[in-house]
C-alpha cells in the first residue's frame, strides 16, 4: 500500500448551494479511487456547512475557516493540506465527468519531468472566440518558460477555469502559492509566474464539466470593476519579460487592443446597467504600458464596439510573434 493518497482533490467553498453536492458526489462516484478530498468552507451561511457535516468518507476532511480568507487565501491554504504529490483543484460549482480523475492522473505519466502543472479540457476552453480558437493551432502542447511567457502574454489566462488544473503540489509551494492581494486574476498570475522556471502542459484530456452561470465570483467582481487593475499589473510583468526577445512598442499597442479595448467594452456595457466604475477606472488607472488616455479611448473605442475587428487583428498580430518564437527556437 502507497503512503499517502496519489492525488489530492482540493476545493474551495463559499456558499455552495446548490452545485456543492453535485461536486462532491462526482468524486466519489470515480472509477479511480486512491484520493484525498480537501474542502475548506470560507464562511458559508447558506447551509453549506450544514451539508459538509453529512460526509463521513474517511479520505475526506473538511475545514471551516472562522472568517473569510479571500479565494486565494482559501486555496493556499488548501494547498498546505495537500498530502499527495499532485493535486487537482474542483471549485465546488463544478463537477468531474465520469472517469475524468483517472484520466488526469493517468495523463501525469505521460508528461515531461519537470512539469508543474496540466490544463485540461483545453478544446472545450478555446472554442468560445477567435483569439483563443488561434491559439489551440499555435501553441504546442508542452511549453518551456519562453513559450509560456509568450503564451500568457497573446492570449491571457489559457488554462481558463481553475478547476481545469491539476499542478504538483511541491513546486507550487516553493513557488509563493497564490498571491493574495489579488481578488479575479489569482489563477492567471501563478500559473504565469510558475511557468517561468517550469514546463506546462496543454491537454485536451476531459476531465470536469465547468459550470457557467451568474453567480460565479468572475462574474460578481467583474461588475465591481477589479479585475482591470489586475489585469495590468499581469501585463506590465509579462511585457518586461517578453520584451527581452521582441519590440516593447509594438507589444505595448498589442497589450492595448487587446486588454484595454475588451475593458472598455465591459464600461461601455456597465454604463448600460448604470454602472460608471468600470469607466472610472479605465480613464484614470495609470501605467507605464498604456497609450495616452486620449489615445485609449479613441483607438480602442472601435475595437471595442467591433469584437470581432479586434480578434481579426489579434490573431493577425499574434501570429507574427509566434512565428518569430519558433524561429528563435529553431
Amino acid at each position: 500500500m502507497s503512503a499517502g493518497p496519489t492525488i489530492s482533490v482540493i476545493t474551495p467553498v463559499w456558499n455552495g448551494l446548490p452545485y456543492i453536492k453535485e461536486c462532491v458526489d462526482s468524486v466519489f462516484s470515480q472509477e479511480f479511487q486512491d484520493w484525498e478530498f480537501v474542502i475548506s468552507d470560507n464562511g458559508s451561511t447558506d447551509g453549506t456547512r450544514d451539508y459538509l457535516d453529512s460526509l463521513t468518507d474517511p479520505r475526506v476532511r473538511v475545514f471551516k475557516q472562522a472568517k473569510n480568507l479571500g479565494i486565494d487565501g482559501n486555496l493556499n491554504f488548501l494547498l498546505s493540506q495537500a498530502r499527495a504529490p499532485i493535486a487537482y483543484c474542483l471549485c465546488a460549482d463544478d463537477y468531474f465527468f465520469s472517469g475524468g480523475l483517472g484520466r488526469a492522473v493517468q495523463e501525469w505519466s505521460n508528461v515531461p519531468a519537470g512539469t508543474a502543472f496540466i490544463g485540461f479540457n483545453w478544446k472545450e476552453v478555446v472554442k468560445h472566440d477567435m483569439a483563443s480558437a488561434f491559439s489551440y493551432n499555435v501553441l504546442p502542447k508542452e511549453l518551456d518558460p519562453k513559450m509560456s511567457r509568450v503564451a500568457f502574454f497573446l492570449f491571457g489566462n489559457v488554462l481558463g477555469n481553475l478547476s481545469n488544473v491539476s499542478f504538483n503540489v511541491e513546486k507550487l509551494k516553493t513557488g509563493g502559492g497564490f498571491d493574495e492581494r489579488l481578488r479575479m486574476a489569482g489563477d492567471f498570475e501563478i500559473w504565469s509566474r510558475i511557468a517561468k522556471k517550469n514546463i506546462m502542459v496543454l491537454s485536451d484530456v476531459e476531465t470536469v464539466y465547468v459550470r457557467r452561470h451568474e453567480g460565479t465570483a468572475t462574474n460578481y467582481l467583474t461588475k465591481q470593476g477589479l479585475l482591470f487593475g489586475e489585469h495590468i499589473a499581469i501585463y506590465e510583468t509579462l511585457i518586461d519579460e517578453v520584451s527581452a526577445y521582441y519590440n516593447r512598442k509594438q507589444l505595448i499597442d498589442y497589450f492595448n487592443i487587446q486588454i484595454c479595448s475588451y475593458h472598455l467594452r465591459e464600461s461601455l456595457k456597465g454604463i448600460f446597467y448604470g454602472r460608471i466604475t468600470n469607466l472610472k477606472n479605465f480613464l484614470t488607472v495609470k501605467s507605464s504600458i498604456f497609450w495616452p488616455w486620449w489615445k485609449r479611448l479613441t483607438l480602442c473605442l472601435p475595437f471595442a464596439i467591433y469584437e470581432r475587428g479586434r480578434e481579426r487583428l489579434l490573431v493577425q498580430m499574434g501570429q507574427k510573434v509566434i512565428n518569430q518564437t519558433i524561429q528563435g527556437q529553431s
